[in-house]
């Protein structure tokens, strides 16, 4: 029994000097530093190479870049200013080659305002000739009326110059009855050319003045529109691998 009891007490202060020494070893012996070398920190990724860029239409590009869809849209833009530029310059070289036809035909007409000038010279100068005998009519009818009442030599005679000058009245009334028959036929033909030609010259330029301005207006629109692409596309960068991609369809 107490050898029992001695050899447990006996136990009990072996365990305890074994953690006291565990302990002291513990705090006399520290760890021994690691010669292994600490590993690297991971180098940092390279930096990914700016996009190039560029910009339409020679601009400076200093606005905000163009998105694909926005860069898309312009340049489709510029492709249909550039067809509407092509028509509209080349109908401009027609109706120029037009408006120079149109001089040479109004230059050309005033031969026919001459002729008609002429003409109208010749009926005033038929009428001044009806208006004299007109006269010379009046009088000899004065005459006769005044010589109808006498009687004697004088009298006679003067039936006789009045007989004579009636004859001579029939042959101008004849001759102007002639000319007038001449000069008016011509008078005629000659105003109803000219104002044939003249109608026409007219109509020909009024539907040219009314091609011309259309086409004006359209030049107005065509640089309107250009002057708003430049300001909303060529005045913006666009990444060159988004022009690839649109041009690929994508």
């Amino acid at each position: 029994m107490i050898r029992s009891v001695a050899t447990g007490r006996t136990a009990a202060v072996f365990f305890v000097s074994v953690l006291a020494l565990t302990g002291v070893q513990a705090q006399t012996n520290p760890p021994a530093k690691s010669t292994k070398p600490a590993a690297a920190a991971p180098a940092a990724a390279p930096a990914a190479p700016a996009p190039k860029t560029s910009s339409l239409g020679g601009g400076t590009g200093t606005g905000k870049l163009l998105t694909r869809d926005e860069l898309r849209s312009c340049m489709k833009r510029q492709d249909t200013l550039a067809t509407r530029r092509t028509e509209v310059e080349a109908e401009r070289g027609p109706l120029d080659a037009e408006k120079a036809a149109l001089v040479a035909d109004q230059e050309a007409i005033k031969a026919d305002r001459d002729k008609v000038e002429a003409a109208r010279a010749g009926v005033n100068e038929l009428n001044v000739r009806y208006k004299a005998y007109s006269d010379r009519v009046a009088k000899w009818n004065e005459r006769v009326t005044a010589s109808a009442d006498q009687t004697g030599l004088r009298a006679d005679r003067e039936r006789q110059q009045l007989d004579s000058e009636r004859i001579e009245l029939q042959k101008l009334q004849t001759q102007l009855e002639a000319e007038r028959g001449k000069v008016v036929g011509n008078a005629e033909q000659a105003v109803n050319a000219y104002n044939v030609r003249a109608k026409a010259l007219d109509q020909r330029v009024a539907d040219w003045n009314q091609r011309n301005t259309a086409l004006s207006e359209r030049v107005k629109a065509v640089n309107a529109d250009r002057e708003t692409w430049h300001s909303e596309c060529s005045e913006r960068r666009f990444r060159e691998d988004d022009e690839a991609a649109i041009k690929r369809g994508e």
